[in-house]
């Protein structure tokens, strides 16, 4: 292809010196499978978008330090190769960090394990694995440049880092290292425009200056201005929808004529230019979805749908086509509209797992015990994300105490002596669980879960699992210690060996965590499915190994999204983690989702 360049000239944008108005869509490759798309980008281009933006997830490309991924739906390369292919342009934000509602706002974990290093400004430690990782990803998108025929017309530096910080030096290093590695296509910056402090803070003199907003353009790109008086007025992500957190009970959603009335707005004032966030959401698959905490932790739920542009299946929306008509007219596009038809769907039905291994059982052959006198927290044994168990022996002096569980991050299980004591989440006020038993001694067991890394603010680097010593007594002051701790890893990002046989008929009554398998037989070609969890609480599923997501009862999301090329004609395994222990292990494949499910008295 002929080499291009984009470039500000005046208050416009040129791209190999012709007029260029800039309107594109959010979409996240690590959120959708890869097989979908070739589709979206289809649709895309009939909404009358001519550039797709997406972000790269450090952590999901670099899960261990010096390990990186770049296969299936983060085989970023093909994403990009394959947009260039259908005629679009490609902006990429490459981080380091990303926030975009994923789990520590794309930062891996095990920068928290280097003592001293300082995440986000001018910290020499983190500059270097800042480095070790854009080298990895600029070697496969610097050839993908405009610059060079490909379909990459701009990249960013950094991300809302007004919303953080005020380290000049800090973004001036990250774009010296871009420069470095070769890239040599457009550098921006984008931060919120509701102060002008922010979009100050957030960028460099002599490089564009991106506003991300929702509604109200005219006030937001005046503050922009007040900033930078000239050049293009971008919205790098226009909001049109919003995330959805756990027990709020009510999936987001934004109507159709409001978003298109905003965006129409936006488009009518002269030197806009537009990016939708998100045309569409996707999936936060595994434990991926991140969460703020900004005084009061919110995790958010696994399914990203956004109430985007496209469903979380891919589906087109009244949205859709509202913003469709409003994008063609300003960008005066008059060939014929497509009709897409939706996605192939199917309600597999309900499945009774009858194979199952209790959580005590397979620990033995999947997590190796560490021993330590205070609890580690999930870092320090070596991994980021999923469940931790912790145990101890009590003697006979501790029955009719009470335990207390301060820094328990983010929900538990608490078991003694093989019986369940209760549950316990964070947000809620500090349960009671009196250690009652029989005989001289009884192991305590606390299951505790990570249910997300905040995405967002100076509380993403917060350590997870256990991360102050449990006591017993009725204050902290007069609480006794407990120490001598037994620790378990079982991260789950993966499905792990396990030794499973039939249900036993006495397993509804024990009510331990374990881990619920059966097969899925499919005669047909596979369509897209939703699995909703109707006999578990919380934990996790995998399907044909994959970790789909987390699953929790307590609303709004009650259904996982399961796309039809994670399938296979004939025998499908699946599986159900489950944290609390359930009386009936079913399951239930239905042909659409339910995101909107109220929340339960009991939570």
């Amino acid at each position: 292809m002929t080499p291009r360049t984009l470039r500000v000239a005046g208050n416009g944008f040129v791209l190999n010196d012709q007029p260029f108005r800039l309107m594109g869509g959010a979409m996240h490759y690590a959120r959708i499978p890869q097989a979908a798309w070739r589709d979206r980008f289809e649709k895309l281009i009939d909404l009358g978008c001519n550039t797709v933006e997406t972000y790269g997830f450090w952590n999901a490309h670099e899960p261990c330090p010096g390990q990186f991924d770049f296969e299936g739906m983060l085989d970023v390369v093909r994403f990009v190769e394959l947009a260039g292919e259908m005629g679009l342009n490609v902006i990429y934000r490459p981080g380091p960090y990303a926030c975009a509602e994923w789990d520590m706002g794309g930062l891996p974990w095990w920068l928290l394990n280097h003592a001293g290093l300082q995440i986000r400004c001018h910290e020499p430690s983190y500059l270097q694995y800042v480095e070790q990782y854009w080298t990895e990803l600029m070697r496969r998108l610097a050839p993908l440049q405009s610059t060079r025929g490909g379909p990459i017309i701009a990249m960013q530096i950094e991300n809302e880092y007004g919303y953080y910080g005020n380290d000049q030096k800090y973004l001036q290093h990250l774009k010296n290292l871009l420069r470095k590695l070769g890239i040599d296509v457009m550098l921006f910056t984008s931060d919120g425009t509701f102060q002008k402090l922010t979009i100050a803070n957030g960028g460099l003199v002599g490089d564009l200056r991106t506003a991300n907003f929702g509604s109200r353009a005219v006030d937001r790109f005046n503050t922009l201005r007040e900033v930078q008086p000239s050049g293009p007025l971008v919205c790098m992500e226009f909001w049109i929808g919003w995330f959805d957190e756990w027990r709020t009970g009510t999936h987001a959603t934004r109507s159709a004529e409001d978003t298109a009335k905003e965006l129409d707005d936006l488009l009518a004032l002269p030197d806009s230019h537009a990016v939708i966030y998100m045309f569409q959401g996707g999936t936060n698959w595994g434990f991926t979805a991140g969460g703020n905490d900004s005084g009061e932790f919110k995790p958010f739920v696994t399914s990203y749908d956004y109430d985007a542009l496209l469903s979380e299946a891919g589906d087109t929306t009244p949205k859709y086509e509202a913003c469709r008509d409003v994008v063609r007219k300003h960008l005066n596009i008059d060939r014929p509209k497509r009709a897409f038809a939706p996605s192939r769907k199917h309600a597999y039905g309900p499945l009774k797992l009858t194979e199952s291994v209790s959580l005590s059982t397979a620990l033995a052959t999947i997590a190796k015990p560490t021993p330590s006198a205070a609890p580690l927290t999930m870092e320090q044994l070596g991994h980021g994300r999923g469940f931790v168990v912790y145990s101890t022996m009590l003697s006979a002096n501790y029955r009719g105490l009470t335990l207390n569980l301060p820094g328990m991050h983010d929900w538990c299980h608490v078991r003694l002596a093989g019986r369940s004591l209760g549950t316990g989440y964070r947000r809620d006020p500090q349960p009671v669980f009196t250690l009652d038993f029989e005989g001289d001694a009884a192991t305590l067991e606390i299951l505790v879960h990570n249910l997300a890394r905040s995405n967002f603010g100076h509380r993403v680097t917060e350590p997870k699992g256990l991360t102050q010593t449990p006591y017993v007594g009725p204050t902290e002051h007069d609480g006794r210690a407990l120490f001598g701790w037994t620790n378990q890893s079982l991260p789950l990002e993966k499905l792990p060996p396990l030794p499973f046989k039939a249900t036993p008929a006495t397993a509804a009554k024990t009510r331990e965590p374990g881990f619920h398998r059966d097969v899925l037989t499919i005669d047909a070609e596979p369509a897209d499915t939703f699995l909703a969890l109707t006999g578990f609480q919380l934990g996790c599923a995998f399907i044909n190994g994959f970790n789909i997501g987390r699953y929790w009862n307590v609303g709004p999301q009650q259904t996982l999204f399961v796309p039809a090329s994670f399938l296979k004609r004939g025998e499908n395994e699946i599986v159900v983690f489950d944290a609390i222990g359930c009386e009936t292990p079913t399951i239930e494949f239905r042909d659409g989702p339910e995101l909107n499910a109220p929340v339960p008295a009991q939570a």
